[in-house]
């Protein structure tokens, strides 16, 4: 039955869009290669590979079930499926993979693209560690389309898949590579560090195509789709900006906080500063690679020479080190962030504040404030504020967690494919 289906799915795709289909290598065999490990993962049409394997079993998402048509020839490969919502779903895969590995009955190879999202193929992202758990050997497997335009790509951003199947179908023929490269045995220290034995198997793979490995995921791809939805800036530098602060010893924002006491409120005298004022605010060394970078992020003239908004840097920061808190934490710091005088806040910095946690409009802003302003002093503090937002919807956007959703619940577990 298996055979038949393998026969099928490339009768499928060689009479279709994928009729220039090169296979470089060999699969080898379950005994061999329990597991194989497949990337760069670009889309749904990537399940080509699974035809050439046997077929084998794939680690899919439990929506790919939904899926029509293509939902029925992943059932028949007797998947494992995985819900990212579920935070017990990393532990129950990784079971499964294991017993299917060590079973005598006779299971197919089990299949699965670590990655855990698609990009566009022009580096391979970081791999998750459950396939490489178990500490089996594995057999990487390199994808790699040689049109010129990529019609075939689905990531977080950009086209959806009925466009892309409707370029895909429509040009004159779609290329596609799969090598089979040798068998991948872990050493000793890889068997005993899943994250180490991942990331040397994704650089093998990157090597072989002649792209780069990239430590971006899954994760990233959320958290920058997260930012865009609330119309935070630099969502495309928040994997680096996340990075360097780390390295600086600043994630966990007290750093920070503790600027907006000393310097706020801010104006364009204070808050436009060059790189040696940007290094003695932090209290970190002006000389540091990883202070550069973060200044060059924020510093429109990507030189050191120039000048940033310390307004801009303290944004990001604040919103990255509240992740996962309540939203209301966040509010707090941006009420010192945008205040007018110390503590309070004006009409406009109100806007400045909110606009990022809530989905009121300028409108209804103003209507909070002139209600919170009973000394009509046209400022107010936060604590007049919060008492005068006990029947308002952005109560319960305020109330929410500062965070992707489901963010919690990905936090607590590893996905496998």
């Amino acid at each position: 039955m298996r055979e038949l289906t393998a026969v099928a799915m490339r009768m499928l795709y060689f009479c279709g869009s994928f009729h220039r289909i090169k296979v470089n290598g060999v699969c080898a065999s379950p005994r061999e290669a329990p597991l194989v490990v497949v990337g760069p993962h670009y889309s749904l049409f990537d399940g080509i590979v699974v035809a050439f394997c046997g077929p084998s079993t794939v680690v899919a998402k439990s929506k790919a079930a939904d899926l029509p048509f293509i939902g029925k020839i992943i059932d028949i490969t007797q998947p494992i499926y995985v819900c990212r919502e579920d935070p017990n779903s990393r532990h129950i895969t990784r079971h499964l993979i294991i017993e299917r590995v060590i079973s005598k009955e006779d299971w197919p190879q089990i299949l699965i693209f670590p990655e855990g999202t698609c990009s566009n193929g022009q580096a391979v992202v970081q791999f998750k560690p459950g396939a490489f758990g178990p500490g089996l050997p594995v057999q990487p497997v390199a994808l790699r389309y040689t049109n010129r335009t990529n019609t075939v790509s689905w990531t977080w951003e950009g086209p959806g898949v009925p466009v892309l199947l409707w370029r895909t179908l429509t040009a004159l023929h779609t290329g596609f590579e799969i090598n089979f490269l040798p068998v991948y045995y872990p050493n000793e220290q890889e068997r005993n560090d899943a994250k180490l034995y991942a990331l040397n198997v994704r650089n093998y793979i990157a090597q072989s195509l002649g792209i780069p490995g990239t430590e971006h995921g899954y994760n990233d791809c959320k958290l920058m789709n997260y930012m865009i939805a609330i119309g935070m800036p630099y969502f495309a530098w928040s994997h680096d900006i996340g990075k360097m602060r780390r390295w600086l010893g600043l994630a966990e924002g007290t750093r920070e906080q503790d600027l907006l006491d000393q310097y706020a409120p801010f104006t364009d005298q204070n808050a436009h500063i060059r790189l040696v004022e940007f290094a003695h605010r932090l209290n970190v060394s002006a000389e540091n690679d990883s202070t550069r970078i973060l200044f060059k992020i924020f510093n429109k003239d990507k030189d050191s020479a120039g000048v940033i908004d310390f307004r801009e840097y303290l944004l990001l920061a604040l919103f990255m080190s509240t992740l996962g808190k309540p939203k209301f934490e966040l509010l707090k710091h941006l009420f010192k962030l945008y205040s007018a005088e110390r503590g309070l806040i004006a009409r406009d910095g109100l806007y400045q504040a909110v606009k990022h946690l809530s989905s009121i409009t300028p409108e209804q802003c103003d209507q909070l404030f002139v209600k919170a302003d009973t000394t009509h002093r046209g400022l107010i503090s936060f604590e007049q504020f919060e008492q005068n937002i006990n029947c308002h919807q952005i109560l319960i956007d305020l109330q929410e967690l500062n965070e992707p959703q489901p963010y919690a619940a990905t936090q607590q577990q590893t996905q496998t494919s």
